[in-house]
């Protein structure tokens, strides 16, 4: 007979005290994400809209698969909006991107903190990232590109790992992490890749296998996208030759902050931006003299920022149908310039470093959140109450006139009526629904008026839409601004502040 053993469990160590503070920083730097209910991020709408299509895509009182059909494979974005279906699952499309949203602006310290301890280096440097987390990539509502930062942190802290200490663990995070970073977005993944081959033990060739081996899957997606992919066929055929074709460099200087840290209208975000570089002066300052007790291949990590700066510089703005190209490299430029940063060993000295980017990054924190909180306050308005009036699985255009805010410098309410689409379902324009990277297209013989897709920068010239292309087609007409004059068809249902809906008589 064999003894009955009682069963063990491995224990769970509890989180160290730095642990709990550095998460507690974390939750204060998300924020911004769940301030309130509509920031002022121009992409945001489109998200959310996409995650709830995709999660709800065969509900029948959502009519969405009357007019779409999912094509989720068709970008490499994909990570992003199935991340967000399967949050939806327990508490729906719209908490499921604000649960991605703050998984950007808490991860990224909390990543960024994985790869300093690989290094050797400070693991308080990592409070320099909760500043930046609120970039002009942010604002854009760029969420797939952003949200690849804090996977990209981790994946590089892994690579450390597995290069200095292999084992299977490490080996399958890379691989994995890997994997995962390629479905959120290219440039991160491309990032990441730089790294990969700057922390290669290129001077033990015994060690190249073992050492390449995780990085093999990514690999050959990242050769997928640019021979078998719709979007890497789009990005070739818009013409290697036309990617280099940058700015002159002054014109490149002069756009720094335009493309990094400008958020507000105000000078607000200048201020904190140089108490940081202030704070990041202090903090080399009282560290000259000790000793560098780093990780040897922390040496190569300049090999990052400096990639980043080419990339600004030397990129034109768009590759193919991929626009923004060079405008994205200074965010994680700085990101990546954190690491090269010293932090005082001397306990005294340390403390002084530590106390200044802390106050940095509570009074950036609380800045954003106070501009949050006036745009939903102050422009917003009742707009919930104009989604309201219009009725489930319906058709709706919106027509944005009024595109701004005194608040925000883009243009925050452009793509506001795929809130309807994520509140509603049904149909609306404008929407990238057709458009290479979006994860659903419309059926064949289903696109809007005219029939094709709809002409460039539609959403941004409606004063342009031909009457014939909304009606009778569209059930409702969500108007902000004051610039439809519909001469039969439509009657207002609903006009408070700035928004009005019209209803097709």
């Amino acid at each position: 007979m064999i003894p009955s053993r009682a069963l063990k469990f491995p224990k769970l160590k509890a989180p160290s005290g730095s642990t709990l503070f550095y998460l507690a920083v974390a939750v204060f730097a998300s924020a911004p994400a769940w301030i309130v209910r509509h920031p002022p991020l121009e992409d945001l709408p489109f998200h959310v809209s996409a995650i709830r299509v995709i999660h709800d895509f065969n509900d029948p009182t959502l009519h969405f698969a009357d007019d779409y059909e999912l094509n989720v494979f068709h970008t490499s974005y994909v990570g992003y909006y199935l991340a967000g279906s399967l949050l939806a699952y327990f508490v729906g499309a719209y908490k499921a991107n604000i649960a991605l949203m703050s998984l950007y602006l808490g991860g990224t310290p909390l990543a960024l903190r994985e790869l300093l301890k690989a290094l050797k280096k400070d693991e308080r440097l990592c409070l320099f990232a909760v500043p930046l987390g609120v970039n002009v990539m942010f604002l854009y509502g760029l969420l797939p590109f952003v949200i690849g930062f804090p996977i990209m942190f981790l994946a590089m802290a892994y690579v450390v790992r597995d290069i200095e200490r292999p084992t299977r663990n490490t080996g399958i995070a890379v691989a994995v992490l890997g994997v995962i970073l390629f479905y959120a977005h290219v440039l991160p993944f491309f990032l990441f890749g730089v790294a990969y081959i700057a922390f290669f033990p290129w001077t033990h060739p015994h060690k190249w296998v073992r050492a390449a081996l995780p990085g093999v899957p990514s690999a050959l997606l990242a050769v997928w996208w640019a021979r078998g992919s719709d979007a890497g066929h789009a990005a070739g055929h818009g013409g290697f030759t036309e990617i280099f074709k940058s700015p002159p460099l002054d014109q490149s200087f002069s756009q720094i902050l335009q493309w990094s840290t400008n958020v507000f209208s105000d000078q607000s975000d200048e201020k904190w931006l140089l108490l940081q570089v202030i704070a990041a002066i202090i903090a080399i300052g009282l560290s000259q003299g000790e000793r560098d007790t780093s990780s040897a291949l922390s040496r190569r990590f300049w090999v990052l920022p400096i990639v980043c700066i080419a990339g600004f510089v030397g990129l034109a703005d768009h590759l193919g149908d991929v626009w923004l190209l060079a405008q994205r490299f200074p965010i994680p430029g700085l990101l990546c310039a954190i690491p090269l940063i010293r932090m005082p060993r001397d306990a005294v000295r340390g403390a002084i470093a530590t106390g200044a980017i802390l106050v940095v990054c509570a009074g950036s924190v609380i800045n954003t959140c106070k501009h949050f909180i006036r745009f939903e306050l102050e422009e917003v308005g009742d707009f919930d109450d104009a989604i309201a009036a219009i009725e489930p699985g319906k058709r709706t255009c919106g027509l944005i006139y009024d595109k701004g805010s005194s608040i925000v410098p883009n243009a925050p309410f452009l793509h506001f009526v795929s809130y309807v689409q994520a509140e509603k379902g049904g149909l609306v324009m404008f929407s990238y629904a057709g458009f290479p990277h979006w994860p659903f297209d419309y059926k064949p013989g289903h696109y809007p008026p005219p029939g094709r897709p709809a002409r460039l920068r539609w959403e941004w010239t409606p004063e342009q839409t031909p009457f014939r292309e909304i009606y009778p087609y569209y059930d409702y007409v969500l108007e902000r601004g004051n610039g439809f004059r519909p001469p039969m068809g439509y009657h207002e249902i609903f006009h408070r502040d700035r928004w009005r809906v019209w209803k097709r008589d």
